[in-house]
Parts: C-alpha cells; structure tokens; sequence
C-alpha cells in the first residue's frame, strides 16, 4: 500500500465519503494529476450488478448503435463511465454526461443533437451517460433530423423497452441497490459489500490501519468507536434494514453518493453511530431514517427502563454493561436514556459484557417487514403447489379480504360475515353478500413484483378485480386493521388504495341478485327472481 495512504488519519479517509468531497463525482480529465484518495476511492469500489451488464452490452455494440446509461443524479454513472473510457475511449464514442455542453453558448440539448450527427456520420458506437429527466426532455426538444432516436427514446420512456434498432438503454432502476431479500436480513448486497469493504480487518485497507493508528495515538476515539459498531455484520444489516424500510415507505430513492454520505455521517456525526443512525440536522435520507426511531417504541419494559433510568435508580447490572462499552471507547452522558435505547437497538443481535441490552430486544422486532417479505416472495414464487397456495390462502383469507371487508363494514358492524355494506337508508343498512377469494391463476402469471411493492390479485365468482399493489404501507395498514386500528390522515395513500378496491366490489354487488336490509338486529333479505323481487326475514 502506497505510505502517504496509511499516513492519513482516519478522520481524512471518511472525508471522502462525504457528498461536498471533490471525490464525490468522478470527471473524465486529462490534465488532472493522480491523487492519493484516487487510491481510496479505487479500494472502496464496488462492481454493481448492473456494470457487469454493462460491459456485457459493450462487447456486442455494432457500428452505428448507441448505448445508453440511464439513471438518476449519484447514482454511479459517471463513475461505471469513467473506469469504461479509460478501458475503451479508442474504440468507442464516450459522452459521460448529457447535461453538458461544448461551448457556453450551447445548450445541452444543442450537444445531444451534435453527438447524434457525429456518431451518424462516423458510425462509431456511441456510450452515452443521461439521466432520465434528460432522456425525455431530448425526446421533446431534440432536433427533428434524429426523430428516429427521439421515438426510441419515447418506447423506452412509456413501454420501458430496452432494445430497439440501433439503441439500447440500461436503466439503473432496474437493477435496485435495496431489494425484498430471500432470507429476511440483507435487503442489500451493494450496501452489505460496501460496508464489508470499508472495515475488513486486513493490512490491505487504509481504513483498518488508520483507525487502528488512531486508536494507539489516543485519536478520535469516538470515531474509532463508530468504525468498530459498523465493523460488526449485524450492525450493518440493522442499517442496511432501516434504509430499506426507507425505501419502501417513504418511496426514497438511495443513491450510491447518498449511501457514502450516509455512511459518512454515520462514523463522523455528532453522537454515537447509533444516535447519528436516527438525528441528524443537515443529512435528507437520516430524517426519512427518524420516522423509525426507536425511541418511538413506547413499550412498557421501555417506558419502564427510561422512567428508572431518568431517576437514576440503582441498576448495578447496566453499571457493568456500561463498563464494558468504556473499554469499546463508548462512554454515554448519565441522564441519555435516548442514547441507550438507541444502541440497544443497534446492537441487539450482538453478544456484550452480561447483555443488558438484549433484555429489550424483542421490542425492536422487525416482524411486519419479515411478513412482507415472506408475502412478496410468495407472490414471486407461486408455482400452483398446495403448500405455497395454502400459505397465500392464509395471507389473503386471514389479512387482506377480512381487512377489506372491516374497512368497508366500519360504520355497520351487525353485518354479517361476507356482506359488503353498500349504503344508509335513514335507520336501514343495505348490504350484498360478495364471495370474494384470491385469484390464483392470476397469482401464477407471475408479472415480477416490484422491489417497492406486489400485486395482489382477487375475484368474485370467476370476475377478476383489477390487480392491487401493496406496499408496504398498505400492508402495514392491513394488519393494523384486523387488529382494531381506525386509519387517520397519515394513512391517505394507503386509504386510497383501500378505497379502489372496495370501488370494484361495490360496482360487482350492486348487480347482485340478493340484497340484505338491515335494520338494528333485524335482517331482510331480498332475491330478485324472474324480474320479481321475494322478501324473507330472519335475525343477525
């Protein structure tokens, strides 16, 4: 390893993690010299998925065609562009970012249509590095002369189709850094390998040897006690978690430049690893993070630990927890009941001193997202057996139709099971009786789902119902109503969603040939038969 990288502190390595780090962007120049934190940078580098088919898609360009590398600002563009231009430039045209023009008085759209003439004339396969927002403002603006582009780029735009003549888009959307995972805990193995190389305990990481540096030197030991807690896999897989609820909830979109500051944030914030996880006054991705504070826990063994801590009652087996972490360089203010709890919660899978902290471990489960994941997986792997559709069955069945119907029936609750409330008539409740089941054959076309969502499919009789995406905001709201939640303005999205669904079953019962009458206990029911109408009368 190069000796001026292992003279840097720790503090000066994290700093070019930092989205104000010169660093953050990578640029393609000629006249800049090689830096050491290249050095950093190259080390912290990590092949994305989508590179791999990237490079792939390099190796089958004809002349003439024209690749392009789409995505969002921070993403990684410019930085898979910049390691392909060095390996490439002669055998292919590289315009790494299409915000850019050639001269001061040209616009970006002005250098697109440049390009395209350039690469017409020269049939030199063209990579091109555009974020999405651009695509489509050169798909409206772009000179008339290459309409031909311009309308593969609109298929693309609305039908997401990636290959056309001469043109093929590789979209970083579809290739997600955070993802439903398989066994429940990494929903991440960019996040996961990013962090793994940030820390590994080896002579070969500049990271390692600073922090171990600092530690001898009595050096920012508190950063050094942040770069441990991150160095732990289960700590890693509690972050990497609550940036995927982040993802699902919050629509949040993570970038690779926002991962790095985060981590960023992480090691060098005011607090604690834990506490800078969840506060953070200037970082937009840690305050979607708070909303999952786990000091909005209120539990009882919670409650009950702050209002004993706060009054400093004796607690000789937190003492000797406490003493443990000093030697782990983690020394808490007396009087921060928030910190503890926060690093409670951090480090619940691990084992520490007489661990104290794992006496509230199971108030930070993380159940509702393992049931949605287990459900997503199901809706992705249905393959018609009786052992997968029994446990839809149990999904659909148990959750998402009882829940329908408690949201639908909310305001008549003497209605009976299966009737759908259809609307009041001064003291009478009209109702339909609707058999409602999950579609399997529909479940089976297997349309993958989405990283942030999947489809629930359901029917009456043989009528499909539109196919409804459940997110996990809406998921979550299924469960709490099963369980006697009544929704409020913060539940809108999902509320609206409910509302469609029960829209169709409605517009399906109305045509129904039985209509129940409620009034108080009393039930009426009326079939209609051969255009007449028969009346009987029986009790709820």
């Amino acid at each position: 390893m190069d000796s001026k990288v292992t003279s840097f502190t720790l503090k000066q390595l994290v700093n070019v993690l930092a989205k104000s780090s010169p660093f953050s962007v990578t640029t393609v120049s000629e006249h800049r010299k090689h830096d050491a934190f290249d050095d950093i940078k190259r080390y912290l580098y990590i092949e994305q998925d989508i590179e791999k088919e990237f490079r792939k898609r390099l190796t089958q360009l004809k002349q003439g065609d024209i690749l392009f590398l789409c995505g969002s600002s921070g993403d990684g563009k410019s930085e898979i562009l910049k390691r392909c231009h060095d390996e490439y430039k002669n055998e292919f045209y590289f315009h790494l970012d299409a915000t850019h023009s050639f001269a001061p008085d040209q616009s970006a759209i002005q250098a697109l249509d440049q390009v395209f003439d350039t690469i017409t004339e020269s049939l030199q396969p063209l990579i091109l590095g555009i974020n999405v927002g651009m695509l489509a403002n050169y798909a409206k603006e772009g000179a008339e002369r290459h309409h031909h582009i311009k309308v593969l780029i609109d298929h693309f735009l609305e039908q997401g189709q990636q290959e056309n003549n001469k043109c093929q888009f590789l979209d970083f959307e579809q290739y997600p850094k955070f993802y439903v995972a398989e066994n429940q805990t990494n929903y991440s193995r960019f996040a996961k390998q990013l962090m793994q190389r940030l820390t590994a305990p080896n002579s070969s990481n500049p990271f390692y040897i600073a922090a171990k540096n600092d530690e001898e030197a009595k050096k920012d030991l508190r950063l050094v006690a942040n770069f441990r807690l991150l160095a732990r896999e289960s700590v890693q897989d509690v972050i990497i978690t609550n940036l995927f609820k982040a993802r699902l909830k919050k629509d949040q979109f993570i970038t690779t430049r926002a991962l790095l500051d985060l981590i960023h944030h992480l090691l060098l914030g005011e607090g604690y690893l834990s506490d800078n996880l969840f506060y953070a006054t200037d970082n937009e991705l840690v305050q979607r993070l708070s909303d999952f504070d786990p000091l909005l826990n209120h539990t009882k063994a919670l409650d009950q630990f702050v209002l004993r801590y706060e009054l400093e009652l004796p607690d000789p087996e937190l003492a000797d927890f406490l003493s443990v972490l000093e030697k782990e360089h983690i020394v808490f203010k007396k009087g921060k009941s928030a910190s503890l709890i926060r690093f409670f919660y951090l480090m619940r899978h691990e084992s520490i001193g007489n661990n104290y902290h794992q006496l509230f471990a199971s108030d930070f489960n993380e159940e509702l997202l393992e049931k949605y994941s287990r459900i997503w997986f199901l809706h992705k792997n249905y393959d018609g057996s009786d052992l997968l559709k029994n446990e839809l069955r149990q999904f659909y069945m148990n959750e998402f139709i009882r829940s329908v119907f408690n949201y639908a029936n909310r305001n008549a609750p003497f209605l009976r099971q299966g009737d759908l409330f259809l609307g009041e008539f001064g003291s009478i409740q009209v109702a339909a009786p609707l058999s409602v089941k999950p579609d399997y054959p529909e479940i089976q076309k297997k349309k993958l789902p989405k990283s942030a969502y999947f489809d629930a499919y359901l029917k009456f009789d043989n009528q499909s119902l539109i196919p409804i995406s459940v997110s996990l905001n809406l998921f979550e709201l299924i469960y709490k109503l099963n369980r006697g939640y009544r929704p409020n303005k913060y539940d809108k999205n999902a509320i609206v969603l409910l509302d469609g669904i029960i829209e169709q079953m409605t517009e399906f019962a109305q045509s129904m040939s039985i209509l129940r009458f409620y009034e108080g206990r009393n039930c009426y029911e009326v079939h209609k038969d051969d255009g007449l109408f028969i009346v009987s009368k029986g009790v709820v």
